[in-house]
């Protein structure tokens, strides 16, 4: 049993003795006894016993969850201003706040979301039989010419490349050095 569960055990018999928890639960005595007074300390601290319940368990998962996700993965902080924020909340006593731990999660965040990109992309691949692509092709001048290649229908840029030249040659080389088929396409959806 997880220290966690064991919390969340003891928490819900908190009219019962020591002795009925450890014998319901089959924590030691030592244990119930030592995880009691952690408790009444936190609520003490805190005001509320919200977050020894499972409610607040899944709120804290939730709540360390999206604040990884929002502000460390997609905004690049770091553990240490994880730290900062779980103990400005004086929440020290109910989230990870080392360092360490924040890291392993964030590392493991991180590869859930590759896991699900990886899983969305094989059920992709598996629905779809034949795209029909409709290519444009056109040129593009800021400081210096560019070469776009764009999906028409949906938008998406193929390639985006910096060029000297525009003619056919040209194109051809762009192509074929950014994956897509030249044989493939209609000739008339080239240029």
């Amino acid at each position: 049993m997880k220290i966690r569960q064991k919390i969340l055990a003891i928490f819900k018999r908190k009219e019962e003795t020591i002795r009925e928890i450890s014998k319901a639960t089959n924590i030691p005595k030592s244990t119930v006894h030592y995880l009691k007074q952690k408790i009444r300390k936190r609520i003490k601290s805190i005001g509320t016993d919200f977050w020894e319940t499972e409610l607040g368990n899944q709120f804290t998962i939730k709540l360390v969850t999206s604040a990884i996700y929002v502000f460390g993965i997609k905004s690049g902080n770091g553990a240490g201003r994880f730290k900062e924020f779980f103990e400005l909340l004086e929440l020290e006593n109910y989230l990870p706040t080392s360092e360490s731990t924040i890291l392993n999660i964030i590392r493991h965040i991180e590869g859930l979301i590759l896991e699900y990109k990886k899983m969305a992309e094989q059920e992709a691949h598996s629905k779809v039989k034949e795209i029909e692509l409709i290519l444009g092709v056109d040129e593009t001048w800021f400081d210096k010419m560019y070469l776009v290649c764009q999906e028409l229908s949906s938008g998406y840029i193929f390639f985006e490349t910096e060029s000297e030249q525009r003619d056919a040659a040209t194109w051809d080389k762009h192509i074929k050095k950014n994956s897509l088929s030249y044989s493939q396409m209609p000739q008339s959806d080239i240029l």
